[in-house]
């Protein structure tokens, strides 16, 4: 008998059985997210998100021509990227099978499979959990209101490469190539996995890309916080104890039935509370260096969207900023020292400060130039030409 053939109803997966290559099942989980969340979440038009209002002007015209020459490609390697991410996103999906595949359809046996599967291609951390309608975008980017036509979702979570984090500035020619390889293996994934649901009898739809790709009907942050994957940061966006910023997400919403994960607190809210080093080093000056706030209906450290966008896109010495990433104590690599301390931080409170105080010694903002291997170079009316002289920090 194969593994599937044995788990009847008394052999069961536990969830405390380490999947991935991080021990998420360890955490602490809770019933509610670390940050105040309300039922007064308003869903958000996807052409009022900052690359909307940017693209469409409302930031100023430098910005939105900004937007118009980073889209087809700023930097021939984002560029080469970006071909294979919009091939991957013409894949039109399989029909639904007619009939449920002959496996077992409880629904924690199917959650332990297909977390295997995401695993299996490569996915550093998997989660599940339900879609809060609140979010799903209210209308895509041409006007169509959207359907919250599905129940489930399988989150996907893919690492940033570190070593190119590591000998970047956070704010050169490295962005959107960094971010663009976890998409382009996101979107393999994600294609596979919904592929693969809909083969097994139930419907599925891969959410997956950046901004351009078009994939999304829904908001990754509430889901990353309902399936347990992080908590909200300092940099408003969510934070996972292992990978810290590093890392970019994927979903596939479907109606298997699925067991939900619940939120994690591993004493982020805190952490960060203290902690500024993201805001000290965001060259937009973007981040809170106050308190949380509450924004439509949820608590946040409320992100300048406009001062993000509008610095993304007339960057003048590269192409997107990870200064964010490539700053936070929590982005540091699984190494043991690091592990060590990112596990005291967790069950010890009062290290934090003496972590954050070593944080700001190492200088984890700082390039390391003798590790760069690409060229700076910007795409001029299809012709490429040197930035070597336009690359400082």
């Amino acid at each position: 008998m194969n593994r599937m053939e044995n788990l009847d109803e008394d052999n069961l997966p536990r969830t405390q059985k380490q999947q991935g290559p991080f021990p998420m099942e360890v955490l602490k989980h809770v019933e509610e997210p670390t940050n105040t969340i309300t039922n007064d979440i308003q869903r958000i038009d996807m052409r009022n998100t900052a690359y909307g209002l940017a693209g469409r002007g409302e930031y100023g015209p430098v910005v939105q021509k900004g937007v118009q020459k980073s889209l087809p490609g700023k930097y021939p390697l984002s560029a080469a990227q970006k071909d294979v991410i919009d091939h991957i996103a013409l894949i039109e999906n399989n029909p639904v099978a007619a009939n449920k595949a002959p496996i077992p359809q409880n629904p924690e046996i199917l959650t332990y499979h297909i977390k295997s599967v995401g695993y299996f291609l490569k996915a550093d951390v998997m989660g599940t959990c339900k879609v809060p309608a609140s979010a799903y975008y209210s209308h895509d980017k041409q006007g169509t209101p959207i359907d919250t036509r599905y129940e489930n979702a399988v989150i996907i979570v893919m690492r940033k490469e570190l070593k190119a984090i590591r000998a970047s500035t956070g704010h050169d020619w490295m962005g959107d190539p960094i971010s663009f390889q976890s998409y382009q293996h996101l979107g393999m994934a994600a294609e596979t996995i919904a592929n693969y649901i809909r083969r097994l009898g139930w419907d599925a739809s891969a959410q997956y890309g950046p901004s351009f790709v078009n994939r999304y009907t829904v908001l990754l942050p509430p889901l990353l916080l309902a399936a347990g994957i992080g908590e909200i940061s300092r940099a408003g966006i969510i934070l996972n104890p292992y990978l810290g910023l590093a890392f970019k997400a994927a979903v596939v919403l479907t109606d298997m039935p699925l067991v939900p994960d619940q939120p994690i607190d591993f004493g982020l809210q805190s952490f960060c509370q203290n902690c500024k080093i993201c805001a000290e080093n965001c060259p937009s000056k973007a981040i809170s260096m106050g308190d949380k706030v509450m924004y439509n209906g949820y608590e946040t450290w409320k992100l300048n969207t406009q001062r993000c966008a509008s610095f993304n896109f007339t960057n003048k010495k590269g192409t997107m900023c990870n200064a964010c990433v490539k700053s936070c104590p929590w982005s540091n690599p699984s190494t043991w020292p690091h592990d060590l301390v990112r596990g005291l931080v967790m069950k010890v409170p009062f290290t934090r400060k003496f972590a954050i105080k070593a944080a700001r010694l190492l200088a984890m903002n700082k390039p390391i130039p003798e590790e760069k291997w690409w060229f700076d170079m910007e795409y001029a009316d299809d012709t490429i030409e040197s930035r070597e002289k336009n690359s400082g920090q």
